[in-house]
């Protein structure tokens, strides 16, 4: 075996050129291990997907190092969403690889025995290795980890295609230090290496304490093996890349073993329009109806605070806690049980249904729990067999339509009739389940051939990579962190729910939904950053992947970690922000339109010609003293004063562009000389009413770029493309063809007789404001003013600190949620190799 091009004996400069002409023009094996997988794709419910699978993964493939090219190592990653798809994608580069020249596949799978035989039997299948032994020698099965091997290396690496899937625990990595580390120097030269590393922000980063200190084992340990490769790829595959884009990119001048930043490439997997994540849930999609519609899913439910107190153990009893049932988890219970029904009636009886409960990250009330949950359910399962499904009723009224507008099949809309029948068929197989580090294998979750009904309750080990099939329905309370990829990982609700996209319900304690609302923006922010480096030709290693600052409480990770921040304070650029709570009061509604009056009469010279609603290049000032006395809602107070004082300190001389936003509504603001319609803006039913009125969303989804479409300054899409997302959005604002980084102003007239939609969940603006006041609805009283602002870009980069965003190379420490599951024992047995 010979290589083509020793990279070792040429200089950067050549190299980097042979790497910029790229060697990989795709694979036309008719036989390949490519083509197998892509027709056993194209035939299962992944059909749909097969197109845009092979494109990403095209692209991925061309960034490889190149195959029997000596000295020619690459490291990257791929990030893709949580619940995805990435085992899909990394299965496509591992056959395409293969029949590109790749003979050696290492998969690290996460730090658990079910995630790594879970992703065993995904690849032995998806690869063909149990149709075709004779072609692939395996070092590790369904049942066996990577063990000690005493054999001949060499000839197992010349027998063929080699694979091993493997656990990230020190003594498994260890065994495969040392086989590689007994093959032939020349062999391992010229053999091409593809290590996929599955959940790679979890465990790889060295987690050691200071800068100085010796790496940890795992980080150690993967840096030596990577260390033996003399030609071929670390990929590290995950959802929430923070860890990995925060490593030490400079650590091969201080150490003989860089660490594994994934310097040479980042891509970002495509999401699929039927992907289910925290911008299409909370509520960031587009409108789907008339011009006041907001696309805000109404799966998401409200774990009362009182509640959590009781689910959540603390203290130093936790061991012994007895969380009970509470009135919200009986209902997320009893909704699972209706839903499960209702696919049945459907006819999903051959599919899995899986409900999580998740409250505490602590194992041993796990199992209180498990029990509280049986004995809740064990009189409902007595009275179903005596045909009594009562206690099921108040429930599939109040749910099951609440979400209708997400199910696009052609079934007929379930009855109670029909869904009572089925209950009862639902309690009988129905089961609940432990998986933590604690819980054996008969506790576990596990998912046979024969379709499951399972609550499964859990902690750590269900927050990295392992698929619950079927999830739908999920009960998550959270009060023990505040860390992005923490919050992301233990969102198993986000993934594919064909079929029964209107049977999923989330049911979270207080501020999570917000969290998750924040975190969207981040996931699209650092996708933005990654977008723009690959448009300017730009690599990890020229420059560092930036992450959004939370300007509250969430924290990339802990604030002792973060000492290799360059840029630690958060700033506002393009922040977007928008008032969704209002204080019921006739003095703040008044005062809010007389001011809103005031400001428009202030500003009339900068009104344009063309359309009242659009007033161009206003001074900051004149916006500034609006927003210090336009009233707000105490939960946006903060936000709004840090939003003012930023733009004041570091962008005052950048123009502002405002407009008032229209309805068909009864109510009007006068502009000018002309009428403006108040828009439609229902409110949300609540039961604490300290809470104020919440409409969740204001703005509509194209509002963010609302004055430049009055311009003309929007392109045009093309027929069948969707509008501009969000990510889009924020480029025409901050490009010089678009906004040029003006901030915009949006000003909202509600209406007070808003109506609410079908379903319990909104009642119509006046109901809410009776609630409060009658005299809230008072013939002639002037609309309600709600406000939008999206902060100025830094479009001239002028700015030399900018706080949003900051790009580190911090040590990362292991997480609270993960010090339990790092220790995991290894109950796995030693596969001793060979061919199936």
């Amino acid at each position: 075996m010979l290589a083509r091009t020793k990279f070792t004996e040429i200089g950067t400069s050549r190299r980097e050129d042979l790497i910029e002409r790229g060697w990989y023009e795709g694979v036309h094996l008719a036989n390949g291990v490519w083509t197998n997988l892509r027709s056993r794709m194209e035939s299962s419910n992944m059909a749909d997907a097969v197109p845009s699978i092979d494109g990403s993964t095209e692209e991925i493939v061309a960034s490889l190092a190149e195959p029997f090219t000596e000295g020619n190592k690459r490291l990257g990653l791929v990030i893709g969403n949580v619940q995805s798809g990435k085992t899909a994608n990394y299965s496509a580069v591992i056959a395409k690889a293969l029949d590109s020249g790749y003979k050696f596949i290492l998969v690290l799978s996460g730090i658990h025995n079910n995630l790594r035989k879970q992703t065993q039997l995904r690849l032995d299948h998806d690869l063909g290795v149990t149709e075709d032994s004779t072609k692939w020698y395996r070092l590790t099965n369904e049942n066996g980890d990577f063990a000690p091997y005493q054999g001949n290396a060499g000839a197992i690496v010349n027998s063929g295609r080699v694979l091993a899937v493997v656990k990230k625990n020190s003594s498994r990595l260890q065994n495969v230090l040392d086989f590689l580390r007994d093959l032939d120097p020349d062999m391992k030269r010229q053999t091409p290496f593809l290590i996929i590393d599955d959940e790679s922000d979890q465990a790889t980063p060295d987690s050691s304490s200071k800068i100085g200190d010796e790496p940890t084992a795992i980080n150690r340990l993967m840096r030596q093996i990577w260390d033996e490769v003399g030609n071929g790829t670390y990929v590290g595959y995950t959802a929430t890349p923070f860890a990995n884009i925060f490593m030490d990119p400079n650590s091969g001048e201080k150490s003989d073993l860089p660490d594994l930043y994934p310097k040479d490439f980042i891509h970002v997997m495509p999401t699929p329009t039927n992907y289910f994540g925290a911008e299409r849930i909370f509520g960031l999609g587009e409108p789907t109806g008339g011009a006041d519609d907001i696309n805000t899913p109404d799966v998401v439910r409200a774990v009362p605070k009182a509640e959590v107190g009781l689910l959540v153990p603390t203290g130093k009893n936790v061991a012994k806690a007895q969380p009970p049932v509470t009135a919200s988890l009986a209902d997320a219970i009893r909704w699972f049980v209706v839903a499960t029904a209702v696919r049945r009636v459907r006819g999903q009886h051959s599919k899995h249904s899986t409900m999580l409960v998740h409250t505490t990250q602590r194992v041993d009330p796990h199992f209180a729990l498990r029990d509280a949950i049986n004995d809740y359910l064990e009189p409902l399962k007595e009275r179903a067999r005596e045909g009594d499904v009562d206690s099921f009723h108040d429930i599939f009224t109040q749910e099951i339509d609440r979400a209708a507008d997400l199910h696009h099949g052609a079934d007929k809309a379930p009855t109670w009739p029909r869904v009572r029948d089925e209950i009862p068929n639902v309690l009988r197989a129905l089961r609940t389940a432990v998986d933590n580090g604690k819980a054996d294998d008969t506790e576990r979750l596990v998912y046979p051939d024969s379709p499951q009904t399972v609550i499964v309750v859990g902690g750590g080990t269900l927050s990295r990579g392992l698929t619950l099939e079927g999830l739908f329905v999920s009960f998550f309370t959270r009060v023990s962190t505040n860390a992005y990829d923490t919050l992301l990982q233990m969102g198993r609700w986000f993934g594919y729910r064909e079929g029964y996209a209107d049977l999923q319900r989330i049911w979270l304690s207080p501020g999570l939904e917000d969290d998750y609302r924040f975190l969207a923006g981040v996931e699209a922010d650092v996708r933005e950053e990654i977008a723009l480096m690959i448009a300017t030709n730009k690599k990890p290693k020229d420059i560092g992947v930036r992450v959004l600052l939370h300007p509250g409480r969430l924290q990339v990770t802990s604030s002792s970690k973060m000492k290799h921040v360059s840029v630690a304070e958060a700033d506002f650029e393009g922040f977007q922000l928008q008032t969704t709570r209002f204080v019921p009061a006739e003095a703040v509604f008044s005062g809010n339109f007389v001011t809103t009056t005031h400001f428009l009469d202030e500003i009339a010279s900068c009104r344009d010609p063309q359309n009242a609603r659009l007033h161009r290049d206003v001074e900051f000032g004149r916006v500034k003293a609006f927003l210090d006395q336009f009233g707000v809602h105490p939960s946006f107070e903060d936000s709004l004063k840090d939003l003012v004082a930023w733009t004041n300190e570091f962008l005052p001389e950048k123009k502002w562009n405002v407009v008032v936003s229209s309805g068909n509504e009864a109510e009007t603001l006068t502009v000018g000389d002309e009428r403006v319609r108040a828009v439609r803006r229902s409110a949300i039913v609540e039961s604490d009413a300290s809470k104020g009125i919440n409409i969740r969303a204001l703005m509509r989804g194209g509002d963010m770029v609302a004055d430049l479409k009055l311009q003309g300054l929007v392109p045009e899409r093309a027929e069948g493309k969707k509008a501009l997302d969000n990510i889009e959005q924020k480029k025409l604002r901050r490009s010089r063809s678009g906004g040029e980084g003006r901030g915009l102003l949006l000003l909202y007239p509600i209406s007070r007789r808003s109506s609410a939609g079908a379903g319990e969940v909104r009642q119509s603006m006046d109901v809410a404001l009776r609630g409060y006041d009658e005299r809230l609805v008072d013939e002639g009283l002037p609309p309600i003013m709600g406000i939008a602002v999206i902060a100025p870009f830094d479009a001239d980069n002028k700015l030399e600190r900018k706080g949003t965003r900051v790009s580190v190379t911090p040590r990362f420490a292991i997480e609270a949620d993960e010090a339990e599951i790092a220790n995991v024992v290894d109950t796995e047995g030693d596969f001793k190799g060979g061919s199936v």
